[in-house]
């Protein structure tokens, strides 16, 4: 079963990208009248069938009533703002993340359990993907590690956490999530050389990273831009992605841009 598990998911180390995956099998298979087929598939799996077919009918449901507010038909093709599909694994991490935050915990290297913002110790529940044999989250760290989850429970020993995602970067943290603030770096400890220069990006007084100004300077801008953009078309979305200017979009496409290029420059995994 575990073999299954990870060969759905494809080395995306996440269990809502798992789930998806199964989906588009699904889809696939209905399309083409092959209801059948999909049941083996699932029994091949160890997939509920019965569970899929409720997350199924849970994403129509939700495309249904966005719809109803006024939100463009999410499962549209060939539109600028899913222009992403669901085949970006970087476009994905970023909006798990963004849609569960702050189910978000890390770990340093040579740990193999993870700490919250609340310094909660816990560890991915064995249902994970990433808590199979040979997956990377399963074994020590060997860097910086954060990742996404959907719910913590409190096991006999520790907190357990389950769907979760694993985040090739902490930048889409920095830009979609939490309160954002930036102020110059002063650590205790350091020489003025060894601070002159840079800033420390701050998000909930939690995930703290420091980096060039100028760097984070930029990110601030862009991070107050998305802001903006979030609020003008949560406050009216059914003319939100029509009252776009150029420059919003141009704002949302180097999202797209830097959250991939992070994406792509993050180390190997193994």
């Amino acid at each position: 079963a575990d073999y299954a598990k990870v060969k759905l998911s494809d080395g995306t180390e996440s269990d809502q990208v798992t789930i998806l995956n199964v989906l588009k099998a699904r889809d696939s298979y209905y399309r083409r009248g092959e209801k059948n087929r999909f049941y083996s598939f699932c029994r091949n799996n160890y997939v509920n069938n019965s569970t899929i077919q409720m997350v199924s009918d849970l994403r129509r449901n939700i495309a249904r009533e966005l719809s109803t507010i006024g939100y463009p038909n999410p499962t549209a093709p060939n539109t600028w703002y899913n222009r992403n599909g669901d085949g970006s694994l970087a476009t994905l991490q970023s909006a798990i993340v963004a849609g569960v935050y702050p189910n978000v915990a890390c770990r340093q290297a040579g740990a193999i359990n993870f700490s919250t913002a609340t310094n909660r110790k816990s560890k991915i529940h064995i249902s994970s993907v990433n808590a199979c044999k040979g997956q990377p989250l399963s074994k020590k760290s060997q860097m910086l590690e954060f990742i996404a989850y959907g719910e913590m429970v409190k096991g006999v020993a520790m907190y357990t956490m389950n769907m979760t995602t694993h985040l090739a970067s902490a930048l889409p943290i920095l830009l979609l999530c939490g309160e954002f603030r930036i102020r110059p770096a002063a650590i205790i400890g350091e020489t003025v050389e060894g601070v002159m220069g840079m800033s420390v990006l701050n998000v909930d007084d939690w995930i703290v990273f420091k980096c060039d100004k100028d760097i984070a300077s930029s990110l601030a801008v862009l991070r107050k831009r998305l802001d903006i953009i979030f609020h003008r078309i949560v406050s009216n979305p059914s003319q939100g992605y029509d009252r776009l200017s150029r420059l919003d979009k141009n704002t949302l496409e180097t999202l797209d841009c830097i959250t991939k290029g992070a994406f792509l420059a993050s180390p190997g995994r193994a």
